[in-house]
């Protein structure tokens, strides 16, 4: 049988599962749903794992499609776990948040911007906000027809690093957001025309750690995917760069994140794409 060779993608979420699983560990007293947190990790482990094993031990297009993509299907779970975690070990810091931001500007930004917003506004906004979850599949899908399957492998090990960088954030600064702590400064909620509560609260209902602010990941993984876009495919990066700027105003006119946590996307994004090129430079020469 082949020797399993990971690629330095699976290097990094094996060690990045495997420091979460170190961290719920230590604080095992405090975590009363670590069954749940290490039945995550296990089954998300071991499907990454025999879809590893397949294609080395059968090295046909469907296994190797299977790995190539397996980075970005692991990383929901990985997030979902966070919610078992990071508020049984840390408090919420989003007074610290709410304070850097009016010292910068004088004002609640989410709280000034209201007068400014109006429904058919959210409507437009809620829909650029949810096309986080569909933007690097996207630009995955045009690499994998175009066979740029090097490209599409550098990009996911760059967004998958992007992913971890801002779980990392959110571990360290714990933060509900605007939509809950200044709620009592807003004249009312956010409302929309005909569909954006709708996408608001469907987000809300299905994403089981609340605490994931700061930094945006949304304004993070959104520029990486758009750096890429730009690199790789011009006509494509056209229309998805108002769609990301959209995105990224969504995120503060909606209320769910501060400024600042705007500010350490992009600081997110530069990093994540600078380690990624460090670490993987054969993407320079542009191989397959």
């Amino acid at each position: 049988m082949p020797k399993i060779k990971l690629k330095k993608v699976e290097w990094l979420y094996l060690g990045f599962v495997s420091g979460l699983s170190l961290l719920t560990l230590l604080n095992l007293p405090r975590l009363k749903g670590w069954p749940w947190i290490f039945l995550i990790y296990g089954l998300t482990l071991g499907i990454y794992g025999l879809v590893i094993w397949l294609d080395t031990r059968w090295p046909y297009k469907f296994f190797e499609l299977l790995r190539r993509w397996a980075p970005f299907a692991g990383i929901l779970p990985v997030f979902q776990s966070l919610g078992y975690i990071i508020q049984y070990i840390r408090p919420d810091l989003d007074g610290y948040l709410i304070r850097i931001d009016y010292a910068m500007f004088g004002v609640h930004p989410t709280v000034w911007l209201e007068s400014l917003t109006a429904p058919w506004m959210v409507d437009v906004l809620a829909l650029a906000y949810s096309s986080y979850y569909f933007l690097p599949v996207v630009l995955a899908l045009f690499l994998h027809f175009d066979n740029k399957h090097h490209e599409l492998e550098h990009m996911f090990l760059a967004v998958t690093i992007g992913f971890f960088i801002s779980y990392l954030g959110y571990l360290l600064v714990p933060a509900i957001g605007p939509r809950f702590t200044l709620t009592g400064n807003q004249a009312a909620p956010v409302k929309g025309l005909f569909w954006g509560n709708q996408i608001l609260n469907f987000l809300t209902a299905n994403e089981f750690n609340k605490r994931d602010c700061f930094p945006s990941g949304h304004t993070g993984i959104t520029l990486i995917v758009l750096y890429y876009a730009h690199a790789h495919h011009k006509k494509l990066f056209a229309v998805m760069l108002p769609v990301g700027i959209l995105l990224i105003v969504a995120t503060v006119f909606l209320r769910l994140h501060y400024v600042i946590d705007v500010i350490f996307g992009f600081v997110l994004a530069a990093l994540a794409i600078l380690i990624a090129e460090i670490w993987n430079p054969r993407f320079l020469r542009n191989k397959k």
